[in-house]
C-alpha cells in the first residue's frame, strides 16, 4: 500500500483525481478570501417561547372564566352587567352584548385547553382577542373624557382598561407561538396554573387601587356612610372620622340632601351610628337631614337596611363613602341588591398603619361578594 493512502483520503500523486460533482460551474475563490463554512448554523428552537405562551394561556384561563361567570350572572339578572369590572361593551342589545361576551369567553378557554390550533381557529382567536383589546382601549379613552368632564377624580392616572388591553394584546401575540413540546408540558401546566392563580390574587387588588381610589362624587339624593370603630372612650377612630368628614364635605358642597349613617354596637359598647350622627350635627349638618341606621353591623347589613329606604323615598342616585379598599365590595353588595351606587373614597387625615392588612383582607372578600352577587 502506498504511503499516501493514509493522508486523510487525499489522493496520491500517482492516483487518478476524482471527477468533479455535477452542477453549475463555481467561480474560483479570490486570493485571500475566507473559506465559507461547510455547514450552516442550526435552526432556532421554535418552542423557545413555551413559558411565555403558557403564561398567556393562564391569563386566557382567568379572563375567559371570569367572562363566562359574568355572562351566567347577566343571564340570571338581565338588568346587571357583571363584566363591567373589566370591559364596557358599546352594544345596546342585551342578546348581542351577552352573546359576544360568551363567544369571547369560550374562545379563550378553548385556547387554554387546546393551544394547538388550525389556522382558521388561530386567526379567529387572535381577531376576537384584538377586538376586545380595541374595546378596552376605547374604555380607557372614555376614562380620560370622564376625567376631563369632571365626572371622576382618578386615584391613578392610568385606567385599568389600558392594563387589560395590554394583557389581551399579549395573549394575541402568544397565540402565534407554538405551545410547549411534550417534554415540557408539565412545566407549562405549572406556569399556566401559577399565572391564573396570580390573577385571582391581583385582580381584587387592582380593583382596590384603580376603582376604589377613584372619586365618583356628583349630585345625588343621599350619601351612605359605612360605620367603623369607636374607641372605648367614645372617640371615633381615624377611619370613622375620615368617612364622616368626607360625607359632611359632600353635604356642604350641595351634592346631597341627606346623610345616612349606618353602624352597629361595637366592642366598646358605643353605637357607631349614633356617634356618627352626633359628628355630622356638630359639623353643621341639620339633625333632620341625618338618617340613622343602628343595625349596620356589616357591609351586607347596611346594604340590606338602606335599599328599602331608597325605594320608599324614591331615591335613584346614591353615593357611598368608605375607605378606598372597602369600596369595590360595597359596589358589589349594592349591585347584588340591584342598586347602582357611586363611590367616594374617604379622605386621609393621617396614615392608618393597618391599611396593608385591610387591603389583603379585601382579596377573599371581593370574591365572596362577587360570587354572592352572581349566585344569589
Amino acid at each position: 500500500m502506498s504511503a499516501d493512502a493514509g493522508l486523510g483520503g487525499v489522493p496520491g500523486a500517482g492516483a487518478p483525481a476524482p471527477e468533479p460533482a455535477a452542477g453549475p460551474p463555481q467561480a474560483p475563490a479570490e486570493p485571500g478570501s475566507p473559506v465559507a463554512p461547510a455547514l450552516s448554523s442550526p435552526p432556532l428552537d421554535k418552542h423557545r417561547n413555551w413559558a411565555v405562551a403558557a403564561a398567556a394561556r393562564g391569563l386566557a384561563l382567568f379572563i375567559g372564566g371570569f367572562t363566562l361567570v359574568g355572562v351566567y350572572a347577566s343571564w340570571r339578572h338581565e338588568t346587571l352587567d357583571f363584566n363591567i369590572w373589566w370591559v364596557a361593551l358599546p352594544l345596546g342589545g342585551w342578546i348581542a352584548h351577552v352573546g359576544l361576551l360568551a363567544l369571547f369567553g369560550v374562545v379563550l378557554l378553548a385556547y387554554t385547553v387546546a393551544p394547538r390550533m388550525r389556522p382558521w381557529r388561530r386567526w379567529t382567536t387572535i381577531a376576537l382577542v384584538l377586538i376586545f383589546a380595541a374595546v378596552t382601549a376605547w374604555n380607557g379613552v372614555d376614562f380620560y373624557l370622564a376625567w376631563r368632564a369632571g365626572e371622576l377624580r382618578p386615584g391613578l392616572p392610568v385606567p385599568l382598561s389600558f392594563v387589560i388591553c395590554a394583557l389581551l394584546v399579549f395573549i394575541a401575540w402568544a397565540a402565534l407561538r407554538p405551545p410547549a413540546p411534550k417534554r415540557r408540558r408539565l412545566l407549562a401546566a405549572a406556569v399556566l396554573v401559577a399565572t391564573a392563580a396570580a390573577c385571582v390574587l391581583l385582580f381584587p387588588v387592582a380593583q382596590v387601587f384603580f376603582f376604589g381610589g377613584s372619586d365618583y362624587r356628583r349630585p345625588a339624593d343621599a350619601v351612605v356612610v359605612f360605620g367603623a370603630q369607636v374607641h372605648e372612650d367614645g372617640q371615633a377612630s381615624t377611619s370613622l372620622r375620615d368617612r364622616m368628614a368626607t360625607a359632611v364635605e359632600l353635604y356642604e358642597q350641595g351634592l346631597v340632601e341627606r346623610v345616612i349613617v349606618s353602624g352597629g354596637v361595637g366592642d366598646s359598647g358605643f353605637n357607631e351610628a349614633l356617634v356618627m350622627r352626633d359628628m355630622a350635627v356638630e359639623a353643621g349638618v341639620p339633625k333632620k337631614r341625618v338618617v340613622v341606621d343602628s343595625n349596620g353591623v356589616s357591609t351586607n347589613a347596611t346594604v340590606a337596611d338602606t335599599v328599602p329606604f331608597f325605594g320608599a323615598e324614591g331615591w335613584t342616585r346614591i353615593l357611598a363613602v368608605s375607605q378606598y379598599y372597602h369600596l369595590p365590595r360595597i359596589k358589589l353588595a349594592y349591585q347584588r341588591a340591584g342598586v347602582n351606587v357611586f363611590t367616594v373614597p374617604a379622605g386621609t387625615s393621617s396614615p392608618i398603619p393597618q391599611t396593608p392588612r385591610f387591603v389583603v383582607r379585601e382579596i377573599p372578600a371581593f370574591w365572596v361578594y362577587y360570587l354572592e352577587a352572581v349566585f344569589r
